[in-house]
């Protein structure tokens, strides 16, 4: 259970500013989340079977084959910018 001394530390740390009215209402909603998780740690789940679905859920991977679709020339034909077989663009660092 948190004190109002440790939720001031908290709130330091954090670099959070609670207005005094509302602290009760923040720490009591901390200590019932802490209750609660307290209260799942003391669940015994030694008989439960872990289920690992992840090699089930892979995607499966395609061949890494190359293609190459088009030639350069091929390229080059969609551009009026072109210089010794390369795309001319405008210079953008002065």
């Amino acid at each position: 259970m948190l004190t109002d001394k440790e939720l001031e530390k908290i709130c330091k740390l954090a670099k959070l500013k609670i207005e005094d009215d509302k602290k009760d209402v923040f720490l009591e909603k901390l200590n019932g989340s802490f209750a609660w998780i307290d209260q799942l740690t003391k669940i015994d789940v030694s008989t439960i079977e872990v289920n690992n679905f992840s090699e089930a859920d892979k995607t499966p991977e395609r061949k890494d084959i190359q293609d190459i679709s088009n030639t350069k020339e091929e390229l080059l034909t969609n551009t009026k910018n072109k210089k010794f077989d390369m795309f001319c663009v405008p210079k953008v660092i002065e």
